[in-house]
This record gives C-alpha cells, sequence and structure tokens, in this order.
C-alpha cells in the first residue's frame, strides 16, 4: 500500500500561491495509480486540503508584494528542469513518503480545472534545486502612464529609449548611444507606420528636422545599415557612391568647417539627438490630433521589450 497524491496548482491571474492536494492509498502498478489519480482529478478538486507556496519564493507584481508566490512562467521552468517537486516537499514531509513519490499535477486556472492531456513530469533534475526566488513584474505600463492629465507619452518614450541614450553620451560612449538612437527610431516607425518598408524614413521625415543636422533621411538610413549591423560607415549604396558616406562628430554647437570634407558629411551627435527628441514630442502630439491613433499604438507596444517592462528574476541557492 503507496500513499499516492492528486496535486492541484491553484493560480489565479497568472501567479501561483497555493498548491491543493487530496491523498489515496493504493496497491498496484505506478500506471495502475496514475491512472487512478486522472480519473479522480475532477472528484478529488473538491475535497482538498492546502498548503501555501514557501515563503522562499517572493513575488513583487506592480506594488504589491507577496510573500509565497511564483508566477507560471517560473512555475514551468521549474517543471522543465525537473526541479518542480520542490513547491510540494511541504505535502510529502506531511506524510513521510519515499524520496520518490507518485503523484499527479493538475492546473487549476481562475477557479476551473485546465486539462488539455496529461504529459509525464520531468523527474530527472537537469539543474540544481531553487530553494528561493525572488521575482518583480512590473506594473502595466498603461497604468504606469495614466495620470489626471492623461496618458503620459512623452515620460513613457524617456523611460523606455532616451533615458539609455543620454546615459551612455555623458560616459562618452558617443558609438553605442548612436546605435541605440538609431534602433530607437526603427521601434518609434514600428510603432507608427507598422512593419512597413520605408518607415525609418518616412517617420524622419515627418517628425524630425533632419536638414538641421546637414543630413537627409535616405543617408542616415544607410548610415543606420552599415553602423548597426557591422560597425562601419560603408553600406552598399555608400561603396556605390549613390549615397553619402556619414561620420559624427561631437560638439555642444555645430561646427561649420565640419560639414564635409569632400568624401563624407559630418554631423554633430548632440545635434542629432537633439532633433530626434524634439521629434518624438512632435510624434507624441499627433495622438492628440489623431485619436484613433492610439488603439493601435497600444496593440503595437504590447510588443516592445523594454527595461521599465521586463520582469526580473533572482535567484537563490
Amino acid at each position: 500500500m503507496e500513499t499516492i497524491f492528486n496535486i492541484f496548482t491553484i493560480c489565479n491571474d497568472g501567479v501561483i500561491e497555493h498548491i491543493g492536494f487530496k491523498t489515496h492509498e493504493l496497491e498496484g502498478t505506478d500506471e495502475e495509480k496514475i491512472e487512478f489519480l486522472q480519473k479522480n482529478v475532477q472528484a478529488d478538486s473538491s475535497d482538498l486540503k492546502y498548503i501555501k507556496i514557501p515563503e522562499s519564493f517572493k513575488l513583487t507584481k506592480g506594488k504589491t508584494e507577496i510573500t509565497g508566490g511564483i508566477t507560471v512562467e517560473s512555475y514551468n521552468t521549474l517543471n522543465h528542469n525537473g526541479t518542480l517537486s520542490v513547491l510540494f516537499e511541504p505535502i510529502f514531509q506531511m506524510y513521510d513518503v519515499s524520496q520518490t513519490p507518485l503523484f499527479v499535477v493538475t492546473f487549476v486556472v481562475d477557479g476551473e480545472i485546465k486539462i488539455e492531456g496529461f504529459d509525464k513530469l520531468n523527474s530527472n533534475p537537469t539543474v540544481p534545486f531553487t530553494h528561493s526566488l525572488d521575482e518583480r513584474i512590473p506594473i502595466d505600463y498603461i497604468d504606469s502612464y495614466f495620470t489626471d492629465k492623461g496618458f503620459e507619452m512623452d515620460r513613457l518614450l524617456e523611460d523606455d529609449f532616451v533615458k539609455a541614450i543620454k546615459i551612455l553620451f555623458q560616459n562618452d560612449c558617443y558609438v553605442s548611444a548612436l546605435k541605440l538612437l538609431l534602433s530607437a527610431i526603427d521601434t518609434i516607425s514600428f510603432l507608427e507606420y507598422g512593419d512597413i518598408a520605408g518607415n525609418f524614413k518616412k517617420w524622419i521625415d515627418e517628425y524630425c528636422e533632419i536638414d538641421k543636422a546637414n543630413i537627409t533621411s535616405e543617408e542616415l538610413w544607410e548610415f543606420r545599415n552599415s553602423l548597426l549591423h557591422m560597425t562601419n560607415a560603408m553600406s552598399r549604396k555608400v561603396k556605390r557612391k549613390t549615397v553619402k558616406k556619414l561620420n559624427f562628430y561631437v560638439s555642444y554647437s555645430d561646427v561649420e568647417e565640419r560639414k564635409s570634407d569632400g568624401e563624407a558629411k559630418f554631423f554633430n551627435l548632440k545635434t542629432l539627438i537633439t532633433i530626434v527628441t524634439n521629434g518624438l514630442e512632435k510624434w507624441g502630439l499627433s495622438f492628440n490630433e489623431n485619436r484613433d491613433k492610439f488603439s493601435v499604438f497600444v496593440e503595437r507596444y504590447d510588443q516592445v521589450i523594454s527595461d521599465s517592462r521586463y520582469g526580473k528574476l533572482y535567484y537563490g541557492k
């Protein structure tokens, strides 16, 4: 006779705080016991005892701190690594069972049993057991940037794009700052026009006074292609001499004699950053003129990965 366990992972709003369980005493083969547990999932789910997720698993979701909580993503990672049973140890200790107890796990999501077939749990750990975890999930950006005055898009763009560029520039990492600036234009262009050809140049021409940098959107696009892919200024069109090669310098004011050396055109990186940030401001104001743009913006922005909205994990031993 062996003590076997029907275990129920209780998930609400993507967070797991409790584990439900029902025990049975049964003889037979492992296959017969597993089949018995599977057949009794529905009946057992209405007669459960519960334990809390261990307090060493901590979760901060927005401004809410949960001691004894784990996200579905981290739960699935434990399962994939064969270390999921660490969450069930308090149950097994109650019944003083063997080191390899037999159990079946079923998800209960927002009060409903979710069974999409039965997968065999990975019982062979591929990594050391995780005994503590500190997860931090930022608050939804829509809530974070909505105030009594409305949606603060300028603050969102500052946090997700401009801040990192400024940090690099202020620490003399000019090439890295320029790469990030050009990548940011890629993202903003996608947010405005979607994934279409020419969106980079189109956004520059519509929202930026690029002529103040002594360059064109076509030249900046070619510079972007070679700089981001090869960290040089020699795109195919530049090599064919159909587009002028660009170089940059850094100065608090534009230097007249550095506009061109015959082979290349020069632009002031500080001026370009100002032009693009002014373009971002103009772009943000366009949403006041066309409210219909906001729903498309949210749909596309949900696909964007950023520092302020990226969840963080801190593993303990």
